[in-house]
């Protein structure tokens, strides 16, 4: 069960998701977890502290929600690893939007202020230390390389996807010709 802290800045992932980086305030934090108004100043002083906070909760959520994937994905060809990867947007543009618009803000605020991105930074090597079994695992001769090519190139997928939302039918058949691509160069 998640700590009030938690709860608290898993409402402010939501905030992130839902209304953007501005809308960022204690008090809308407070208003999404139903709680008494001063609540998240009481764990978290200043508002460069709440995003901080937030960041390394994100990055948890993340490194959990992949290890699930990690998990029960065992891919052994190039279609079975398109088509989990495939899932996985299609998941992050469906019923995750609000957690995929918020990684994103949080990308950004990275950008802006360096000192967030080592715990994003973290995740993000322990995603492409999977990826890059799976692809080790589907024949890939360069799956360190492959994995940095796919990754860049599903988070451009999915952040054009939000920005410019066009015709999900043609998701699968795109991420299956990049990884084909990828693998058989």
């Amino acid at each position: 069960m998640p700590s009030r802290q938690e709860d608290l800045l898993d409402a402010a992932i939501g905030v992130l998701g839902n209304q953007g980086v501005r809308a960022l305030t204690h008090r809308a934090v407070d208003a999404v977890a139903g709680v008494p108004f001063g609540s998240a100043a009481n764990y978290f002083k200043t508002r460069d502290a709440l995003l901080s906070a937030v960041v390394e909760r994100f990055a948890e959520r993340d490194r959990a929600g992949w290890q699930v994937i990690a998990g029960f994905v065992a891919p052994s060809d190039p279609g079975e690893l398109a088509a989990a990867l495939t899932a996985y947007v299609t998941r992050a543009l469906g019923p995750d939007r609000a957690v995929t618009v918020a990684r994103y803000g949080l990308f950004i605020e990275a950008a802006l202020r360096p000192a967030l991105q080592e715990h994003l930074a973290v995740s993000a090597t322990e995603l492409r230390r999977w990826a890059t079994q799976w692809l080790r695992a589907v024949g890939s001769t360069d799956p360190e390389g492959d994995c940095t090519a796919i990754m860049d190139y599903l988070d451009g997928l999915i952040l054009h996807q939000l920005a410019f939302p066009g015709p999900a039918g043609g998701l699968a058949a795109a991420v299956d010709r990049a990884v084909r691509r990828l693998i058989s160069s």
